[in-house]
Formats: structure tokens, sequence, C-alpha cells
């Protein structure tokens, strides 16, 4: 006669967890820091009680698959969730203990011990598939097995937990890995010694559920539950009277604009341990006439701003090709007019009225970094990123990530902002942000790269060098147009800093698409000569401002690499699989071959011909023709 299970650990197992982890987790201190090294321990040793709570419940089973006594599994199981929740409330106390809250970081102890049952009981379940398990030999058969499946869930949670408690050094990648092969060939081993009988189970099917249980587990602890996976959810702050005490430095959120200073970020969870930090575009300001009308974004709104009502590009979280589909988001919302990075308040005087400006782009996006670092505390991958205004809010605060999760690998894209303007802007009008002021002055060249005028070129060059392993790249058309576009301001600063200039905007057409596309070869050159050689661009075709919320990020294609199409998300997507320090796939320049064809939906004058646009082929029949 064949032995059966019902594979369920009876409910009142996960019961008993959960009023376990309920007894014994203690209240969390109101004054509490929310992030610090002892949250990394605490979350370690969670980590590490997980493995082996998963460890103990599978041998549980294994010792069932021989003796078939139910009463003596549950039992096991039993005492495995005592012990699981015991660790996880003594990793809570002592967390607290040196003023880090580390409650609501993770899931409780009793909804780990849920989530691993249902997982493991699915395991045997598949293992004992095929078996009679009142025949000896299959009994010991599949008691092996099970066994060896034990073994490799503890194991790659000892691999995570070693991983995260080195994490605020840097941690290891290639530690980690190393680690997960060794574990990996060990269950190899003993899955070809152990499988003598017909289970219908393969090797391949259950270290890829083990591997669940350890990514479900790594993800449920270094990612807070309390963040919203259903929705985006505003983070908001009065513009007048609130402060944020965050590394050693009280930070003031707001807008820009008296009477309209409340600031607000947003933050939705995803399903994976990694994180795109979105820094939104909106323009910019920096003296009495840009500030006066203004030409920027300058107040941000819980409703309007809800990147919720997007629907297109890397913003539509539905879309199966979206490779952030899945990620935790940051979203952080521009009201200051100074590329995400002033630190200054201005008046400034001049042909219009006074205006009162306050440039708090760099406590904004600080307080949103807070935030981020608070809630996801250890992600496998970070992609910091932003368009027009905000793709520089990206290049910059990029420059600052890798501190912030010095763990984890690191790739920064601006999008339309290659930092394409003259001398006297820098000089003179960039200043007015205070911008330099939180620049890192430990990276070799960054303060040198504003002070002799080098600028983005230079600042890149200095952060891909300084940080080897992560990823920089810049995305823009190679006429990218309109008022609010890199050409329109570009032409702003090309006539005096007058806005006007920004409705004739194609004026700069072809000084903006030549300069840019040198700057992009030049780094590209300078950095490829280095060890690091992790910077690459993306020079499609066209005038459109901005691809991050375009459609066309998907299906069109901009531009070749040695004569084959690429996609814009083939491009990040080769981005993402690109490792500097061992590259093994490839992650090339892409750049267009017809860069003059005005694509449908671009910006163009009203009146065709209005050069450098003028009438040509294409699906618009418009090109743009430079001397």
């Amino acid at each position: 006669m064949i032995r059966t299970s019902s594979f369920a650990v009876s409910s009142t197992l996960t019961l008993f967890a959960l009023s376990l982890a309920l007894l014994a987790t203690p209240a969390p201190a109101l004054a509490q820091a929310k992030f610090g090294d002892a949250e990394f321990q605490c979350v370690s040793g969670k980590q590490k009680a997980a493995g082996k709570y998963c460890q103990s419940v599978l041998k549980a089973w294994s010792t069932w698959d021989k003796k078939g006594d139910d009463a003596k599994r549950d039992a096991s199981i039993v005492k495995a969730a005592s012990k699981l929740t015991s660790s996880w409330s003594k990793e809570e106390t002592k967390s607290s203990g040196s003023g880090v809250d580390c409650i609501d970081q993770t899931v409780s102890a009793g909804a780990m011990a849920a989530t691993i049952d249902a997982a493991t009981t699915d395991i045997v379940a598949e293992i004992n598939t095929g078996l009679d398990l009142a025949n000896k030999d299959d009994a010991t058969c599949g008691s092996k097995l099970v066994k060896a499946a034990a073994t490799q869930c503890g194991g790659l949670l000892k691999v995570e937990s070693k991983h995260t408690k080195a994490a605020p050094k840097g941690g290891s990648g290639a530690k980690r890995a190393e680690g997960k092969t060794k574990a990996s060939d060990k269950f190899s081993a003993a899955w070809l010694k152990a499988a003598t009988c017909a289970t219908g189970a393969t090797e391949g099917d259950i270290e890829s559920r083990l591997d669940t249980i350890s990514n479900g587990a790594v993800y449920d602890t270094a990612v807070s539950p309390l963040v919203d996976a259903a929705e985006f959810q505003p983070v908001s702050f009065d513009g007048l009277t609130d402060t944020v005490e965050y590394e050693g430095r009280t930070y003031t959120p707001r807008c820009a604009f008296d009477g309209d200073e409340d600031y607000h970020f947003f933050v939705k969870r995803g399903s994976e341990n990694k994180v795109v930090m979105y820094y939104q575009g909106g323009g910019a300001c920096w003296e009495n006439l840009t500030c006066g009308i203004p030409v920027c974004k300058n107040g941000a709104d819980p409703i309007s701003d809800d990147p919720d009502l997007a629907s297109t590009g890397f913003a539509d979280l539905s879309n199966p090709d979206n490779p952030f589909r899945n990620w935790n988001i940051v979203f952080v919302t521009y009201c200051t007019c100074d590329i995400h990075y002033g630190d200054a308040d201005q008046t400034y005087s001049g042909a219009l009225p006074d205006v009162n400006v306050a440039h708090r782009g760099f406590s904004n996006a600080k307080v949103a970094e807070k935030f981020a670092r608070e809630n996801f505390l250890n992600p496998d991958v970070v992609m910091v990123t932003g368009s027009s205004a905000g793709g520089y809010g990206a290049l910059f605060h990029g420059g600052l990530i890798p501190k912030v999760w010095p763990a984890s690998e690191v790739n920064v894209i601006g999008d339309a902002s290659n930092g394409v303007i003259t001398p006297d802007f820098l000089q003179n009008e960039f200043p007015n942000w205070n911008f330099e002021a939180n620049l890192p002055d430990d990276i070799p060249g960054v303060l040198e790269s504003i002070a002799n005028g080098t600028g983005m070129p230079a600042y890149t060059e200095a952060v891909a060098a300084f940080y080897p392993d992560s990823k920089w790249a810049n995305y823009s058309t190679a006429y990218d147009g309109g008022t609010g576009g890199q050409t329109g301001f570009y032409n702003v600063m090309l006539n005096g800093n007058d806005p006007i200039a920004a409705l004739s905007w194609w004026e700069g057409s072809c000084a903006f698409g030549s300069q840019m596309r040198l700057q992009a070869t030049d780094t590209h050159t300078a950095i490829s000569a280095t060890p690091a050689n992790n910077y690459r661009y993306y020079i499609g075709t066209g005038s459109r401002h901005t691809m991050y919320g375009s459609n066309k990020v998907y299906d069109a294609v901009e531009g070749t690499v040695g004569g084959e199409a690429q996609t814009v998300v083939d491009w990040i997507n080769e981005m993402l699989a690109y490792n500097p320090a061992a590259p093994a796939t490839p992650w090339d320049n892409v750049s267009c071959t017809d860069c003059g064809l005005v694509l449908p939906g671009d910006p163009a004058p009203a009146v065709i011909p209005t050069p450098p646009f003028v009438a040509g082929g294409g699906p618009t029949s418009v090109e743009i023709v430079c001397p």
C-alpha cells in the first residue's frame, strides 16, 4: 500500500508561529532611527534564522519520508517555528538597544514561517511524486533528496546573511556568487548520489524552488512591507515647518516659490529586491527673467504628479517588456528649478519684479534618498535615472548613491541631460544654485569639473573612474528640441539668458547636436581607456525630448550597433547585464544613421522650411539639415 500525505503542515503550526511572533515582538521606540549598521546586523540575523528554519522544516519532512510519523514531524516544525520567532525577537531587541528600529524593516516571524511552510510543502510533494513511501528503498531515496534540499536552503540563506552583514562596508558580490556556486555544487552532488528512485522531481526544478525561497526571504527582510505595493503613495512635507535629520545634517524640504511650498515624493513597492530612483524633469531657472516667468516646474502636487497616472514607456509597469516593472520605485518629484541639486535661497532682481526662489532640490532629493535607504535596505541592483532636469539629478545624485548602497550594483542613466551649456552659464549663473557645496569632494576630479569649466564630461569621467563597478550612460536624440528641450535651454543660454529665445529653439539645434555628440564620444573615449570602461551613450534619431515615458523605447529603432538595429530597451537590458569587472556580454554605444529625420511626435517649427528644419524624407517628410 502506498503511504501518502496531504503535504500540508497543520494550520495550527502557522498560527502558533504567528502568536509567538506577536507575543515576542517589542513595541518600537518612537525616537529610534530607521537605518544604521545595527539594522544590517538585525536583517542578517533574521536571514540566517530563516535559513535555519527552512532547513529544519525540510529535515522534519525528510524524517517523515522514512518514518511516516505525523506527530513527530509536526512537533519538529513547531519547535523550529518557536526558534525562528525567538531569533526574530532577539535580533529586534539587539537592534533596538543600538537605537535602530528593525521591526518595520521585515515581515514578522510568523509571516516568514508561513511562506517557507508553503514552499517547502510543495517541494516535498514534488519530490515524493512517483514514490511509494511504503517501499523502504523509495522512502530512503525520498528522504535523502529532501535532506539535500534542506541543506541547500540553509546554505543559500547563510550566504545571503553574510552578504547583508558585510553590506555597510561594501559587501562582496563576488563572494556572494562564489558562496551560491559552492552551495549549488554541493546540492548537485548530493542529489546525484541520492536520486536512485523514480521521483517526478528534477534537480533543476527543486534547485529553482529553493532559489525562490532564498530570494523571497531576502526580499521579505530587505524590503519593508510597510511600503504600499498596490499603488504609488505620496510622502509629504510641510514646506514651511518640516525638517528632516539625515547624515548629521538638517534638511528643509520644500518647493521653490512662496505660496506653494509643500513637497511630496512618491514610492511604490515592487516584488524584487531592486530599486529605481527616478528624478522628475521640469526645466530650470537661475535669474530674474528665467525665474520670473518661470521656465520650470515650480510645484509638487500629490494628485497630478502621481506616477500611477502615467501609462507609457518605462512608466507603464504593466508592460511585460519593461525591465523595471517589478522593481521598487522612488519617484523624486521636482519643483525647485535647480536640477535637483540646488541648496540656496535667492532673491532675483532685474527687469521683472523681484522673485524669491528656494532652490532646495538637494534637500528634497536627500529626504527621498533617506526614505529609500530606510525601506530598501540592501538592493541587488539600483537604477538611478531621470529625464531632462531630472536626468541631471540622476547623474549628480548618482555620484552619491554608491555610498548609500555600497553593496549594490549601481546603474546611472541621464535621459536628455547631456550637460551642453555655455561657459558663461557655468561661470556666472550656475553658482546661483550653490551647486558645488554638495558635490563629493572625496572623488578626484569632481570639484575640478565645475571649477575649470570642463563640466559634465569631466564629471562623468571622475565618478565612473571612482566607482569602477558602477555603469554610466547618456541618452539623447540628435537634435533634442522643443521649448523645454535641450536645444530650447541651450538657445536661451546662447542668447544672453533671454527666455524668449526658447520660442525659437530650433536656432540652437545644430550647435547643440554637434556639441552633444562631441561630449558623448569624448567621454566614452576617455573612460574606455580606463580599466572600468563603464560608460556608453545612445544617440537617437530626430528631435524628441526624453525617452523614459515614451513607448518608442520598446519598438522604435533610433540607432544601430555595427549595422544592427537596437531599441532603447534592448540597450538598457544590455547595460543591466553588463559587468565592468568581467564583461562577458556586450554593451555598446548606439548611434543614429539618419539622425536628422523628424519622427512622428517630434518637435518642429510650425512652418517648414524653417532652417535647419526642411522638407525631406521620412515618416513626417521633414528633416534637419545642418551645415
